[in-house]
């Protein structure tokens, strides 16, 4: 969905942002897919050293909507209305996981993701998480 030199550009976009705090970044697919990793540091843990599921909702809250962004019309934009977590297991202090967003549903209206996390080291899922964009029209 997204080539390197689009990922390049965005990545530059989000530098100064959450998305650049957490440490997300975007990864090149040749699919209808949008993937991410981040690491679990510091800024994305919780005490005892776990992966918070906030820093969670936000890797897929951020890998569905450059899903629905990368699809949208001129005029158009996506706003997150709703997200869907279960959190299955545990990414350590010193992991980094990978979010792969599949669209489930790309309507005029809503599009809806499906947001896998796995941990790098074990390869285990992490999360199963659900999110919902609004797709509205921007007056010129």
């Amino acid at each position: 969905m997204y080539t390197q030199e689009d990922i390049d550009r965005l990545q530059g976009e989000m530098q100064d942002s959450m998305i650049g705090v957490l440490g997300i970044q975007l990864c090149p697919t040749d699919d209808n897919t949008v993937k991410g990793t981040m690491p679990v540091n510091r800024n994305t843990s919780r005490p005892p050293g776990i992966l918070s599921g906030g820093a969670s909702l936000a890797l897929a809250e951020t890998l569905a909507g450059y899903g629905s962004y990368a699809i949208l019309k001129s005029h158009t934009a996506a706003f997150g209305i709703q997200v869907s977590a279960n959190h299955i297991s545990v990414a350590h202090m010193g992991d980094r996981v990978v979010g792969i967003a599949t669209p489930v549903h790309l309507g005029r209206s809503t599009h809806i993701w499906q947001v896998d996390i796995t941990s790098e080291q074990t390869g285990k899922l992490v999360s199963s998480i659900r999110v919902v964009n609004f797709i509205a029209n921007i007056p010129v």
